[in-house]
């Protein structure tokens, strides 16, 4: 006779140990199910959100093994009572992140920085990005306060569409502040991120580099008065930054929407880089870059985006020198058509991930693609917002790419059910499908998409019928739904919430009173105990 074993008979440590092994983003689920599993969550917690700070000291005493505190933008409360109740509470934090907030809290900053020696030696990473009035003295109480830190977070708001208010911000951030912040800084700083601070010049560049032996990461995007000769500079032409080997050190480089020569090119190619970012840069030639690329055997991210000048013959001669390349983003780069996937396809044998959105794919028509050497291992494809791309491109595309996961076909207008359809059989893996803004996408169509876990069809034509057709061969993984605006009914979605109870999220223009109905549909036929519990939004 088997002996019956009850879940609340095991052992408390197998439960930690079982427990351990979830990420912690199920944490606040899994709490809500018996006492026991609170108490074992709140002990494995390591990162925590504050958004009250009333009740900030009650959950730090709950969970004692925090090291990373994110507090919300909308924090209700006064923040530096906040920091003053975290120092109080002996917890030992790693990581504090204070982004987004209107100013940065430099007094109860300073007093932990002077009463609490333990956040002194151990707060490794603090990110205040977007912090609105950030300033030098801020800068200059971090430096002095936290001496012990390794990555830093001083970016503001970044223009992607053009150049910014540089009077949006009260305070603002100069040479000064990023000399002070070195003074203290300087042995153990690996990352820093100034993007955005349009008042930074060349010599805060220097700064980092003369100084910070450790530095191995920086972000400079949209710093309006940092030159391509600043950057030359830093990176190969100052006597001191060969005794310290900065150059050694730095394998990733991120610098946007600046005028770079191939002199510059041709520096950056000492580096040993295994991530080059130049997005929305000008001012180099194809030989240049072609000459970087031979340069760098062992890179393996390369953003290009908003490159216009690159076309399908120039791509022809870079994509042979990517062959260790797994993401490459050639956005907004548009006179790439479908000739320059095939040949990343082709040259680039560890490709996983292309991000071609708003380039020219569709243009050429009919093109042989199985007659293709390679089939490709790409997980993720960004094909979104290409004007002429239609059923025959993404059939042509997805017959190469059997092992997608993750397809992004947002305003494709063109594209149909007889694209998606072939889509769902040519790459039976896909995870996240979003259609967003597909205006003539009635349906999925019958076939394929059995591993299908999150599904946007917001503002497409998706009808009842379609949905119902498609949720008869998706598997029990789906999990998110968003369909906002599509022609989707209620009788559509009552018939989903049935088929599907362990829906976690479903995205739809409703009325309060239906709201309540799929919800009643749903505790009909899911588990009370079910520790996904679905919501309703009309968020993205």
């Amino acid at each position: 006779m088997k002996l019956k074993v009850s879940w609340d008979s095991l052992p408390v440590d197998l439960w930690h140990y079982i427990l351990q092994q979830v990420n912690e983003e199920y944490f606040e689920s899994i709490s809500l199910t018996c006492k026991l599993f609170l108490s074992i969550t709140d002990r494995l917690r390591s990162t925590l959100t504050i958004s009250n700070q009333t009740i900030a000291t009650h959950v730090l005493r709950r969970c004692p093994n925090i090291k990373r505190i994110n507090v919300h933008p909308r924090l209700r409360g006064d923040i530096d009572c906040l920091i003053r109740d975290i120092s109080a509470s002996g917890v030992t934090i790693e990581a504090f992140d204070l982004s987004h907030h209107p100013f940065f809290p430099s007094s109860s900053m300073r007093e932990v920085g002077a009463n609490h020696l333990l956040w002194k030696k151990t707060l490794k990473v603090l990110n205040c990005s977007k912090i609105q009035s950030l300033s030098d003295w801020d800068l200059t109480v971090i430096s002095e306060s936290f001496p012990a830190l390794e990555e830093l977070d001083i970016s503001k708001e970044i223009d992607h569409e053009g150049f910014g208010d540089h009077c949006n911000y009260q305070g603002l951030i100069s040479d000064d502040g990023i000399k002070a912040l070195v003074l203290n800084l300087a042995q153990c700083l690996r990352k820093i991120n100034v993007s955005g601070n349009h008042m930074i010049t060349d010599e805060s560049l220097y700064a980092l580099s003369w100084n910070c032996p450790s530095l191995s990461e920086v972000h400079v995007q949209d710093c309006g008065f940092t030159t391509e000769y600043g950057i030359a500079s830093v990176i190969t032409q100052r006597p001191m930054l060969r005794a310290i080997s900065i150059a050694s050190a730095l394998q990733r480089l991120h610098i946007g929407k600046t005028n770079i020569s191939d002199d510059i090119l041709f520096s950056i190619a000492r580096l040993q880089l295994k991530e080059l970012r130049i997005p929305y840069c000008w001012g180099f030639s194809i030989t240049g870059l072609v000459s970087l690329l031979r340069a760098l055997p062992s890179l393996s991210h390369l953003d290009l985006s908003g490159c216009v000048f690159l076309t399908d013959k120039s791509m022809a001669l870079i994509a042979p020198h990517l062959r260790e390349v797994t993401t490459i983003d050639l956005s907004y780069c548009s006179e790439l058509t479908e000739l320059t996937f095939m040949c990343l396809v082709n040259c680039c044998p560890l490709l996983e991930e292309v991000r071609m959105k708003k380039t020219d794919l569709g243009r050429c028509g009919t093109l042989h693609f199985t007659s293709m050497k390679n089939r490709s291992k790409i997980r993720t494809l960004d094909l979104s917002r290409n004007r002429h791309f239609n059923d025959e491109t993404l059939i042509q595309i997805s017959s190469v790419c059997p092992e997608l996961r993750m397809v992004d076909l947002t305003f494709l207008e063109s594209v149909t059910e007889t694209g998606i359809t072939q889509l769902g059989l040519n790459c039976p893996h896909i995870r996240t499908l979003n259609v967003t803004h597909c205006c003539h996408l009635t349906g999925l169509g019958n076939m394929g998409f059995h591993e299908l876990e999150t599904l946007k069809a917001s503002y497409s034509r998706i009808e009842d019928e379609g949905l119902v057709t498609a949720l008869r061969r998706c598997g029990e993984r789906l999990r998110v739904v968003d369909l906002k605006y599509s022609q989707v009914t209620k009788h559509g979605m009552i018939k989903m919430v049935n088929r599907y109870p362990r829906l976690r999220k479903v995205n739809q223009k409703w009325y309060c009173d239906f709201v309540k109905y799929i919800e009643d549909s749903l505790n009909a036929v899911a588990p009370m105990d079910d520790v996904h519990p679905l919501t309703f939004g009309s968020d993205n």
